[in-house]
């Protein structure tokens, strides 16, 4: 498998930058492929549990057992995004060559490629053996520096340009449902419940 892997990062560009996998072993558990339990089917009589927590004993065995998978849990979890952030750092790195290719060429081609379309009148398109070249107008574009000065400045050169927007207080609907008992049309509440929350000890 990490040799499938490696093979597929070499090969997808001649210059593309070798991606520095850590060995199998650093990012596999050896509960990876552990079996995952199959959900009782609905209506059926769970079964019962082969083992108790009746004792201050097996309690603690139980806490520190939900300790030791949270911390592997939390462990594949950083190793994830470790993964994750050196393959976008090794591929913005491999696509580097390829995408200046593209600009430069593509600089040389598009003088030729508009005075060609320019003949056409009726089409923005130039028909290739290779591909087509095609000219299109893209979205403008705007970026709003400073809100307050823009928003100031709207409220008394153009109000229509400012937006008034309506929202309700979290903290007085959760008043009045779950205080005062009222029934807010639109609004769907649940009391919380109680978790049973597991931390080492300081």
């Amino acid at each position: 498998m990490a040799a499938d892997t490696a093979s597929v990062f070499e090969s997808a560009s001649p210059q593309s930058v070798p991606l520095d996998l850590p060995p199998l072993s650093d990012i596999l558990y050896p509960d990876f492929f552990a079996p995952v339990s199959i959900p009782t089917e609905p209506g059926s009589t769970p079964p019962a549990p082969a083992f108790v927590v009746d004792s201050i004993a097996k309690a603690d065995w139980a806490v520190g057992r939900i300790l030791d998978a949270q911390v592997r849990i939390d462990s594949r979890s950083a190793l994830a995004s470790e993964l994750h952030a050196r393959v976008d750092a090794w591929l913005t790195k491999a696509n580097v060559p390829d995408n200046d290719s593209i600009v430069y060429i593509s600089s040389l081609l598009r003088p030729f490629a508009e005075a060609e379309i320019a003949k056409q009148h009726h089409s923005r398109s130039l028909f290739l053996p290779s591909g087509t070249a095609q000219l299109r107008k893209m979205p403008d574009r705007l970026s709003i520096d400073d809100a307050e000065a823009a928003i100031s400045y709207c409220e008394a050169q153009h109000p229509s340009a400012v937006i008034v927007k309506k929202d309700v207080s979290r903290t007085e609907l959760k008043r009045l449902i779950f205080t005062d008992g009222e029934a807010v049309p639109g609004v769907t509440a649940e009391l919380g419940s109680t978790e049973l929350y597991i931390k080492p000890n300081a």
